[in-house]
């Protein structure tokens, strides 16, 4: 294996979205011995760098969904790729989020405007906590943005804390050709055609000479199906979903069991 990619929550980072020493101490490992490491996330490109950047490793980021792809040495990034979405898509989908009454998030390099239908029901991954690059708007305020020449999106997010909401407008969005996908349990995404962790992971791949054969990659949502398909190895986490653990290589112990660590020991 030349390089390894990891998805963030559910993964790298356990329940309490925070990162693990081991899982640190194998990265370190692995990035000693010449294995370059990627780190694949629905997050921010901010909230990516600072997980690099807090274990001190320089490596690679596919954020939101592979839509930003960029190299992160010494604090800075050099961007390979950004995929944007079309205004129009971006307007119907922020339409059926406030008709549906559903918190929406939409995201770019510089962070993420959200409007927030309920504070209590903000439970989900990042926003967790309060940052500078997650920016709390009113419907007016991104009707505004929206109409804005200057201000592109790459990734769209919908939460709630009933599933069934989640579904609904999944199934609203399909039906106007905009498919999401699930990222948690409390979370869809909308991201440019054809984009996705493992169509991103190919082309980072592609500008480093690396094959795909080459590459581990670690995950456990459904956001992470292509990523482990079409690399050499698929690791599933043992906290999974069944459909990510079908189609992995080998299932691993969970995120709170540093699952990530005994993966990385085992293949590399």
């Amino acid at each position: 294996m030349k390089l390894v990619a990891i998805d963030l929550d559910g993964t790298l980072l356990n329940s309490q979205h925070q990162l693990l020493d081991v899982n640190t101490r194998a990265l370190e490992r692995a990035k000693n011995s010449g294995i370059k490491i990627v780190i694949a996330t629905g997050r921010s490109v901010i909230s990516a760098a600072e997980i690099l950047d807090s274990m001190e490793l320089e490596g690679y980021i596919l954020a939101l969904n592979g839509t930003f792809i960029a190299e992160r040495t010494k604090g800075q990034l050099k961007v390979f790729r950004q995929s944007q979405l079309e205004k129009e898509n971006v307007k119907k989908a922020f339409k059926i989020a406030q008709s549906e009454q559903i918190t929406f998030v939409a995201s770019n390099e510089r962070g993420s405007d959200r409007v927030v239908v309920s504070e209590e029901g903000e439970v989900v991954q990042e926003f967790l906590i309060q940052r500078h690059d997650l920016r709390c708007l009113t419907a007016d305020e991104m009707k505004n943005r929206l109409t804005d020449p200057t201000i592109n999106y790459l990734k769209l997010a919908f939460t709630n804390q009933k599933r069934e909401k989640l579904l609904k407008v999944k199934q609203r969005l399909a039906h106007e050709g905009l498919p999401t996908i699930f990222s948690d349990a409390h979370y869809i995404e909308y991201v440019p055609k054809g984009i996705n962790k493992g169509t991103a992971l190919q082309f980072l791949c592609d500008q480093l000479g690396i094959s795909m054969d080459e590459v581990l990659a670690i995950g456990d949502q459904e956001n992470d199906l292509e990523l482990l398909t079409m690399s050499g190895i698929g690791v599933a986490m043992g906290n999974a979903s069944d459909k990510v653990k079908a189609c992995a290589d080998y299932v691993t112990s969970t995120n709170d069991e540093a699952g990530v660590s005994r993966a990385l020991d085992l293949y590399l």
